[in-house]
């Protein structure tokens, strides 16, 4: 089944815009309360500016840019921008740090950076290293015209730009969108390689999942740079000519009045902030909203989604996905019933299935790892950039990912999550590699060994203990580690607790037993 066929995102922004013309596209939300609104024509003439901005500074289709900003308009103009001249977006985790963004910059030999004031100091050391093929700054969303010296000042060269798109590039479905990094279960993270295609197919899927409608309002705090806000949100919105409202940061004060004052029709929460809007003081008016579908994503126990659904009058649309699969391939279904705790059924274009260690199908009832096929490049992620062997590993010849999650199903076809990959951590929507972490505090000069796991946390899913043992002869603290770990680690890798052992308990070929340090038979 092919629903996209050759077209790529640029024309979908211009039959967006004469499909949609005055109809609200964006809502964008600022910390301060500030909001900013587009229609679709409207944006799509900011989209030509950013496209004719990135054409005048040579950056041309294949090119690699990094776009690192926090929730904003200017990651949407960047993100569209780029793809309507060919060029690839590489988006950088607003919460990495410097050497997670050089690993970035370098494995994809970014020619320009564009970032905001916030993240300034990070790049201005990149740029005198010759290591880097990029050698100036764009800047947005700055206070004022200033100019700062090896930058250039993206707002204010946006106005000087036609809103008339200039560039004839030639674009395909197969051409490449964005490489968006994600934590896997190795030391470094992977760069999922995500095509036009991929982005378009994303909009329709996810919009006949929730059945959104042109007169949706969908609402979502998830970072830009994730694969959520991306592909199940702002994908889907503008695909059904809805409004997309962006907010810039998550407050659980604030944003259960967001939704209603918004009158969204449709949003996304992870368990963190379910958690959270449970804490906060109920108030007479939090039921008289519009919400019509909550997507969300795992895992809260039963007790908890009983209370979030009586509370707030919602009924919860669980998807299961990762950025290698794009959307949430498994999850309910426009008309379908909804089974608890299960995590869905498998969507259109999509098969599942879960095998044993040596990949054969299990039947129904039995546990083994979640499997996914779909079509590289168009319904599950191309490849990983410049990764093959990590690529085969996952993904095979005929269109199937091995997930890494552990699973079941009914005969009904409905799945199960039962746990992820024992070297992944789920921290507050965070997906968390325990390798990285190990390899970073393992390079602490009185470290001889780490291990690092996920444990229980009521508000955050799982929080981080890292065990280690001290090189002969010297003594380390807790508080020297985490002080080592978070100037080398964005803040949300950091470990919450870390205990210093003598041993680690070991397999026969001497690998640590985890599930022993945590205490689990």
């Amino acid at each position: 089944m092919d629903i996209i066929g050759g077209q790529n995102l640029g024309q979908a922004w211009d039959d967006f815009a004469e499909l949609y013309g005055n109809k609200t596209a964006l809502i964008f939300e600022d910390i301060a309360g500030k909001a900013q609104q587009y229609s679709y024509t409207e944006l799509n003439n900011e989209i030509n500016r950013a496209a004719n901005l990135f054409s005048s500074l040579n950056i041309v289709k294949g090119d690699r840019v990094a776009i690192h900003l926090n929730n904003s308009v200017e990651f949407i103009l960047c993100w569209f921008g780029l793809a309507k001249i060919g060029a690839v977006m590489v988006p950088i985790n607003a919460h990495f740090v410097h050497q997670e963004c050089a690993y970035i910059l370098d494995k994809c030999n970014v020619k320009y950076v564009l970032t905001e004031p916030e993240f300034l100091h990070i790049y201005q050391d990149f740029i005198r290293d010759e290591q880097f093929k990029f050698k100036q700054l764009l800047l947005a969303r700055c206070d004022s015209e200033e100019v700062i010296t090896g930058t250039q000042n993206f707002n204010t060269l946006l106005k000087q730009q036609s809103s008339v798109l200039s560039t004839d590039a030639v674009i395909t479905s197969d051409d490449t969108a964005e490489i968006l990094f994600t934590s896997g279960t190795t030391s470094r993270p992977k760069g999922v390689v995500i095509t036009h295609y991929n982005l378009r197919f994303a909009g329709y899927y996810t919009a006949w999942q929730a059945a959104i409608r042109s007169d949706d309002v969908y609402l979502t705090v998830m970072p830009v740079f994730h694969i959520d806000c991306q592909c199940t949100a702002a994908m889907a919105a503008f695909s059904a000519g809805a409004t997309f409202v962006l907010l810039a940061k998550y407050s659980a004060r604030k944003f259960w009045g967001q939704i209603c004052q918004y009158r969204a029709t449709i949003t996304e929460c992870i368990p963190l902030m379910m958690r959270t809007l449970l804490l906060q003081p109920p108030m007479p008016w939090e039921q008289q909203h519009c919400l019509r579908e909550v997507f969300f994503y795992l895992t809260l126990s039963e007790e908890e989604k009983n209370s979030f659904i009586n509370r707030y009058n919602v009924r919860l649309l669980t998807s299961y996905g990762m950025t290698e699969t794009i959307v949430g391939i498994i999850g309910d279904r426009p008309g379908d019933k909804r089974r608890w705790p299960s995590i869905g059924r498998t969507g259109f274009c999509y098969q599942a299935k879960i095998i044993d260690a040596k990949g054969n199908e299990l039947p129904a009832g039995q546990t083994g790892e979640i499997c996914i096929k779909g079509v590289p490049g168009k319904t599950i992620f191309k490849e990983y950039y410049n990764e093959p062997e990590h690529t085969q590993k996952v993904l095979s010849h005929d269109g199937w990912l091995r997930t890494g999650d552990a699973g079941y199903v009914d005969n009904e076809g409905f799945f199960y999550f039962v746990d992820r990959n024992i070297n992944m951590i789920k921290r507050g929507g965070e997906n968390i590699s325990c390798v990285e972490i190990e390899n970073v505090i393992s390079c602490h000069p009185k470290v001889f060994e780490a291990a690092v796991v996920g444990i229980k946390d009521s508000i955050r899913d799982e929080a981080i203990k890292a065990f280690v043992i001290a090189k002969e002869g010297v003594n380390v603290t807790e508080a020297e580690l985490i002080q080592y770990c978070s100037a080398r680690l964005a803040n949300f890798k950091v470990p919450s607790v870390i205990e210093v052992r003598k041993s680690f308990a070991r397999t026969s070929t001497g690998k640590v037993q985890k599930h022993v340090l945590c205490g689990v038979n």
